[in-house]
């Protein structure tokens, strides 16, 4: 009776370790200055719009739009800023025990950090210099005129007024609200960040046994 020899098991192939946090990361960086704005602000009955990103801003003042050149010529930067940090990411985080994988994570783990820092610290000085500054500086234009600013830190809805001596009062709600998008930015510096420190953990030397 012939015996059959016994069947060798295969050793199984085993992914190559990659940081998985710093894929997802730098595949979102690649669509968020695509995905819109990350604060809106609206003055009266659409007497003033305005739409923020660290990629992009409109406004739109009684119906005029308003724009600058040299401020586009710099959200254009911050946006291949990104996108070219994206780009890095996943090239880090697919090579991470080579030589240059936790450069290139590097470069662009904490780009979104500092641009959701950088919006909500803009946003803050802004109502700051509003409520503090501005009406000091222009209360004195109109004799016997008066302005109060109250506007809203970051999100809520406040109300400002003009008095333009005994001529006019004109009373406009501020309304101010963080999007969606602003919580996708959230979730793109916290996975930066993980991807930092997850990388530390992939290029690790191990001990000897």
């Amino acid at each position: 009776m012939e015996t059959s020899p016994p069947e060798t098991s295969r050793p199984k192939r085993r992914l190559p370790p990659m940081n998985w946090f710093g894929l997802v990361a730098g595949a979102l960086m690649l669509l968020l200055p695509f995905l819109g704005p990350w604060w809106r602000a609206t003055v009266g009955t659409g007497a003033m719009d305005i739409a923020l990103s660290p990629f992009d801003y409109s406004i739109s003042l009684l119906g005029q739009s308003i724009s600058s050149t040299l401020v586009g010529y710099f959200l254009l930067a911050a946006k291949l800023s990104v996108i070219i940090g994206g780009v890095l990411m996943i090239a880090g985080s697919v090579g991470p025990k080579r030589w240059w994988g936790r450069r290139l994570v590097r470069f662009g783990a904490m780009k979104v950090f500092w641009m959701v820092i950088g919006l909500i610290a803009l946003l803050l000085l802004g109502a700051f210099f509003l409520e503090s500054i501005l009406p000091n500086l222009m209360s004195g234009m109109v004799e016997g005129g008066t302005m109060q600013f109250n506007v809203p830190y970051v999100e809520g809805v406040a109300t400002s007024t003009i008095q333009m001596g005994d001529a006019a009062t004109i009373t406009a709600p501020i309304t101010a609200s963080l999007t969606e998008i602003f919580w996708v930015a959230i979730l793109v510096a916290a996975l930066g960040i993980a991807a930092r420190i997850y990388h530390r953990r992939l290029v690790k030397p191990e001990k000897p046994k």
